[in-house]
Order: structure tokens, then C-alpha cells, then sequence
């Protein structure tokens, strides 16, 4: 049986990045800290950090993290039900999600939920096909992944498709892609927005529709949703934005389709523990229910 106290200095320690921050926060002494997690490493046989700046946890170290976590979810359910919450011990919901869900459909998901049993939110934002390494390492309870398969001791539900669309200015597409049909390598003279180098989308995209093999194209690198659509906007590129960012900029012709009936179709998975919480049953519903109406279901 894991002293939870000791549990907690571990759990501290990690999101905080070293003892005397952990220490601070806790409220005691950074010896006292020290010892805690010297306590649990003696317990379990083997090191939990990494005592480096910032610190960080073993492998060993985030599976024990991951059932504190689990554990805590539970207590916060427990005393819900047992109408003793306590308000300096809210319960937060830690979930990771996709920037692009993020900026989109994900929210008006789940505010009303949020607000109506006073949780807190707590997001990690990935690209989606990393999303599932936090619930992995007990970053999050949930997470938006493109991964359809359920990690060890977990559950994936099918939410939809986010479709991507390939879109540019009238006037880069005038600039760059007059002589696409007669020259397709053209595409590769055209400078390109990305999200970041975890997003291989834009090269899945090229290999699918123009045989054109990863690392070839010229790419702007915008690790930011908003902005990465801003600098498709400005004709500073052009990429693949959501459908449901995209479709209004389209209406509106401020965007133009640079290839039209090429798109790309993401699958979004919840994937959440399989502990019998409420607040995951009751997220997944949130999103589940927004998600048939702004994802594509396909038959």
C-alpha cells in the first residue's frame, strides 16, 4: 500500500520541475520532500525522478503518477456524491487535445458541463497523434488521438472526421499554381504552412495526390492555430486548414480551394482510463454529441 502523502510530494515534484518549488507548494521543508520521495523509491526498488533541472519522472516514476492521478479523480467523485466537496480541492479534469480541435469544436463541447459541476480544465496541447503518449504517462485522463487502437488499461470511442482542406489566396494560387496542370512539380516551388515538425499531414497530403516524397516541399513551420491560419490568410503560404475553420473563409472568398475534391480525412478518437469516474463518462458524451454535429460521420 503507497503512502498517498508520499504520492503527492512525487506528483509535486514533477509538475513543479525540482524539490524546493515542490517544497514551497507543500508547504514543508525540501528535506522533508527529499525524504518522501526517497521513501517511495525504497518501496518500490528502483528511482521515480530524475534529479536533474528541471526534474523529471522514470518511467516508473509516471506509472505511479498516472494512479495517483486515477485516484484522485475517484476521491473527487467520492465526495461529490457524498456532498462533502471541498473547495480548495477542486476537481480538475487534465485533458489533451489537438490544436485544431482546440480552435474549433472542442470547447463549446464541454463548457456548459465544466461550468455546471464546477470542475476545472486542464489541457495539453499535441498534435493529435501524440495526444495518447500523456494519457500514457498520466498527463491527462483523456485525450483527443488520432489512434484508434486503446492503450493497456484504457478505452477508444470513434468521434468523427475532421476534414482538411487545401487552401491558399487567389493571389498565391495566381503566383505559383498557373502551370500546375502542365508541370505538377511545380507544387514543390510553392511555399507551404505547417503546424510544426510533429505534423506530417502536408507531406501525407503531397505523397497521396502528387506522388511527392516527405521533406520536399518548402515549409513555413506556425506552431499555432490561429496563426497558422493568419499566414495562409496574409498569402504567406498555403496549407491544409480544417473544414470547419476553412469553410467561412471559402464562403466568403477570402480563401480559395487550391485543389479541389483533393482533401484529407483526420479520424479523432476519445480515448480515456477505464475507471468507473463519472467525470470522463460524462466528457466523452459532451464531445461525442458536439462531435456528430461538426465532425464528418461517415456511413
Amino acid at each position: 500500500m503507497f503512502d498517498y502523502a508520499h504520492l503527492k510530494a512525487l506528483s509535486v515534484v514533477v509538475s513543479q520541475g525540482g524539490f524546493d518549488k515542490a517544497a514551497k507548494l507543500l508547504f514543508i521543508s525540501q528535506s522533508a520532500v527529499s525524504q518522501r520521495i526517497k521513501q517511495l523509491e525504497d518501496k518500490v526498488g528502483q528511482a521515480l525522478v530524475v534529479r536533474a533541472s528541471p526534474v523529471y519522472a522514470t518511467d516508473m516514476g509516471k506509472r505511479l503518477l498516472r494512479h495517483y492521478a486515477q485516484v484522485q479523480l475517484l476521491e473527487s467523485e467520492l465526495r461529490s456524491e457524498m456532498d462533502v466537496d471541498d473547495p480548495s480541492l477542486p476537481t480538475i479534469v487534465r485533458i489533451a487535445v489537438n490544436a485544431d480541435s482546440l480552435a474549433t469544436w472542442f470547447l463549446p463541447a464541454l463548457t456548459e458541463v465544466f461550468k455546471r459541476h464546477s470542475w476545472l480544465l486542464e489541457l495539453v496541447v499535441d498534435d493529435e497523434a501524440y495526444t495518447h503518449h500523456l494519457l500514457k504517462s498520466g498527463d491527462a485522463v483523456g485525450c483527443v488521438t488520432t489512434s484508434q487502437s486503446p492503450m493497456a488499461g484504457c478505452s477508444s470511442e470513434f468521434l468523427g472526421n475532421m476534414e482538411y482542406i487545401c487552401v491558399a489566396t487567389a493571389d498565391f494560387i495566381e503566383h505559383f499554381f498557373n502551370d500546375l496542370i502542365e508541370q505538377p512539380q511545380s507544387i514543390l516551388q510553392a511555399p507551404a504552412v505547417v503546424f510544426s515538425t510533429k505534423d506530417k499531414l502536408h507531406d501525407k497530403f503531397l505523397n497521396f495526390y502528387f506522388d511527392i516524397n516527405e521533406g520536399s516541399s518548402r515549409e513555413h513551420k506556425i506552431p499555432s492555430s490561429e496563426s497558422f491560419l493568419e499566414a495562409i490568410k496574409m498569402g504567406l503560404g498555403y496549407g491544409l486548414v480544417a473544414h470547419l475553420q476553412a469553410k467561412p473563409l471559402l464562403d466568403s472568398g477570402e480563401l480559395v480551394e487550391v485543389f479541389p475534391a483533393k482533401r484529407m480525412q483526420v479520424p479523432l478518437y476519445w480515448q480515456h482510463w477505464n475507471i468507473k469516474a463519472k467525470q470522463t463518462t460524462i466528457v466523452y458524451r459532451s464531445l461525442a454529441a458536439t462531435a456528430r454535429h461538426l465532425l464528418i460521420i461517415q456511413d
